[in-house]
């Protein structure tokens, strides 16, 4: 599991980083933040951060399934599917949706939707 968390000693005081959690204990930095990153100055920016990794370099598009299912942006049936990250659920996308700005667009509205719930 992943989650943006605040760095509440050292240098990094203050600033936001995307982590992976072991348990409830976050371990350390995931996706880009685990790079040369400076930190973010609000959480929404280490999201969108990590979101970005994803999007770069953990897609699987085309991913045939039996079952039709309506698809997550037009509602149109499908089998196919679409995953955002390792270990993820699969993510049912028409043909014309099979891309990564529809995953970024789900996945923002789904961060949107998160940070909405926890307010």
């Amino acid at each position: 599991m992943f989650v943006a968390k605040v760095s509440t000693e050292g240098p990094d005081t203050g600033k936001w980083y995307m982590m992976a959690m072991e348990g409830k204990i976050a371990t350390r930095r995931a996706g880009y933040c685990a790079g040369i990153c400076n930190g973010h100055s609000t959480q929404a920016e280490a999201m969108e951060h990590f979101l970005q990794y994803q999007l770069d370099r953990e897609v699987d598009l085309w991913l045939s399934r039996r079952g039709e299912r309506a698809c997550e942006i037009c509602g149109e049936p499908t089998t196919l599917r679409a995953r955002l990250g390792r270990k993820t659920e699969l993510v049912v996308l028409c043909q014309k949706h099979q891309s990564t700005s529809s995953l970024q667009q789900l996945a923002r509205s789904s961060m949107l939707a998160l940070s909405v719930s926890e307010t």
